[in-house]
């Protein structure tokens, strides 16, 4: 009985946290409201709802591994990974953003450690936390792929929690726009060549709603018994899509030959993927 009111419980809390998160957003998107990027001013420590939204995020997605490992053989090492891979995310994730965006740090490397801004690469947390990982199950003798499968809701959760960072920084959105979801900047941070422009695609609630999708899908794929490293693969090549898209709504990415540098590495990354995932599927069938 417990069991069935709690899924009840989630069933209807994700659709009001929703709506209740919509509303609150309201008034940011029009513009009504300023939006303040830091939440706490002590003077001699500043709070950023960037920082926060981060830490929330990690928060949530530890919390879901010690949930779904507790009373397992994994539980511990799933304890043991989860400082590991946070911190190899942070650094890979500011890591590789420094070296993509290099030209803005090279005349002040102490920028470079300044995160309050925001300035992380998820490609490069992904990466990293990745490398944490298998280095750990390897030296544990741990199945790998089994471990990427676990890690994998967690990351998304993660991720879709974070994106909220980008809203409060007013950072990562699209083009200018007159539809009805459209997102208010400042002037201050809009691209020189749209000063004119109030509003702009808010990119970031583009990458909430495909993440949250795929979240979804993950959670309804773990329902059944499936080959080792299936919810990593699908998780890859879904959220490597998932980037092509939002890339197109992005004004401040860098482009090379027509596409985004990341537009590129997520192609790659899915050509990667699906030539992998054939491969597989072609030995397992004639079990060569």
């Amino acid at each position: 009985m417990e069991s069935k009111l709690l899924k009840y419980f989630w069933f209807l809390f994700w659709p009001i946290l929703a709506i209740g998160i919509l509303f609150w957003l309201t008034p940011y998107f029009k513009g009504l409201t300023e939006i303040n990027p830091v939440l706490w001013d002590l003077g001699w420590i500043t709070i950023y709802w960037y920082g926060i939204s981060l830490f929330i995020g990690t928060i949530l997605g530890a919390w879901w591994l010690i949930r779904q490992t507790k009373n397992t053989a994994l539980g511990i090492h799933i304890l043991n990974l989860i400082p590991l891979v946070v911190l190899s995310g942070i650094v890979g994730a500011r890591l590789v953003f420094v070296i993509l965006k290099w030209s803005d740090f090279s005349s002040n490397l102490v920028s470079i450690f300044n995160l309050q801004n925001g300035g992380m690469s998820i490609h490069g947390a992904l990466i990293f936390g990745a490398g944490a990982i298998l280095i750990y199950a390897k030296l544990q003798k741990l199945a790998v792929l089994r471990i990427f499968d676990i890690f994998v809701p967690a990351v998304l959760i993660g991720q879709i929690i974070g994106r909220f960072g980008n809203f409060f920084n007013q950072e990562a959105f699209g083009p200018p726009t007159d539809l009805p979801w459209k997102m208010f900047i400042k002037e201050s941070l809009r691209p020189m060549e749209f000063g004119d422009a109030d509003f702009f695609h808010p990119t970031f609630i583009y990458s909430v709603i495909g993440l949250s999708i795929i979240l979804m899908i993950i959670i309804f794929l773990k329902r059944y018994q499936l080959k080792p490293g299936v919810i990593l693969w699908t998780y890859i090549v879904t959220y490597s899509l998932l980037r092509i898209f939002t890339e197109f709504f992005r004004i401040d990415s860098d482009y090379w030959g027509g596409l985004t540098i990341a537009q590129w590495a997520s192609l790659l990354i899915v050509s990667i993927s699906l030539v992998t995932g054939l491969i597989l599927k072609y030995k397992m069938r004639y079990k060569l």
